[in-house]
């Protein structure tokens, strides 16, 4: 394919690899769904990965600033870890509190460093906590204690905090689905299918809580502001020639957003 559409990815653990489940209503499916025929959603998502490992991978999954190759542009990148991190020690996923903060800091400076070959001035950046841990379900489903409630939440304390110190905004699920337990009659158990990872519902409240964000934040990426890259079949003049009328597309995706940075 010779004309690749521009990108929204996803980067994460088992929590973004999982998104696309749609047995689940996996957030990542419904959000490439709110795309479709504008921007691909892409789910880089690796199960068990910590931040340790992602500041690793990052920069293998993006296109080169000065890469002669014609690449989409990534506009936005959604950085979602902590819950391998705050695995509690001997675990090997464990990353202390510190590095955890480090690492996050460094991925988001691989993007927006100007000296780093991966700059990327038309990429906004997404953090998201790790949620809320149901430590009885976890205990029961995998057969011992590997993580804390209270350690968890530290985590997602710390990447608010660095969030707010970097001026990046973060979605906070931590509190989301906490809060959401506190008000309403949902129980931890009908968010988390098995103490960490999503129901549906856990599944469904971070999808909406996501596409909210990113509306706040950056209204040019809202789906419904968004024009499809094609015409719709609707709008074609069945009468004049065709190829002409579909032949946009390279030109669109060149020119999609103009000039909103």
């Amino acid at each position: 394919m010779s004309n690749l559409y521009n990108q929204i990815v996803i980067f994460g653990d088992s929590l973004t690899q999982f998104s696309h489940n749609a047995f689940e209503k996996g957030w990542g499916a419904a959000l490439q769904y709110s795309y479709i025929r504008k921007l691909d959603v892409l789910n880089r998502g690796f199960s068990g990965y910590n931040t340790e490992l992602a500041k690793h991978l990052l920069p293998q999954l993006l296109p080169k600033k000065n890469n002669p190759t014609k690449n989409p542009k990534v506009f936005l990148l959604i950085i979602f870890f902590g819950a391998n991190d705050a695995a509690i020690q001997p675990s090997v996923q464990h990353v202390s509190l510190e590095k955890y903060k480090e690492n996050l800091k460094q991925m988001i400076n691989i993007i927006k460093d100007p000296d780093s070959p991966y700059h990327s001035p038309e990429t906004r950046i997404l953090l998201v906590t790790p949620p809320p841990l149901n430590e009885e379900a976890r205990v029961k489903h995998k057969g011992l204690k590997d993580r804390k409630s209270d350690v968890t939440a530290k985590y997602a304390q710390a990447c608010v905090d660095l969030a707010n110190e970097l001026n990046v905004p973060v979605l906070n699920l931590w509190k989301l689905m906490t809060d959401k337990v506190t008000l309403t009659n949902v129980t931890l158990n009908d968010l988390l299918s098995d103490g960490i990872h999503f129901s549906s519902l856990g599944n469904e409240t971070l999808f909406h809580e996501l596409l909210d964000t990113i509306r706040k934040n950056w209204p040019e990426l809202d789906p419904d502001n968004l024009k499809p890259l094609t015409p719709l079949w609707t709008e074609l003049n069945y009468e004049i020639n065709l190829e002409q009328q579909v032949n946009s597309l390279e030109f669109n995706i060149i020119n999609q957003l103009g000039d909103s940075l």
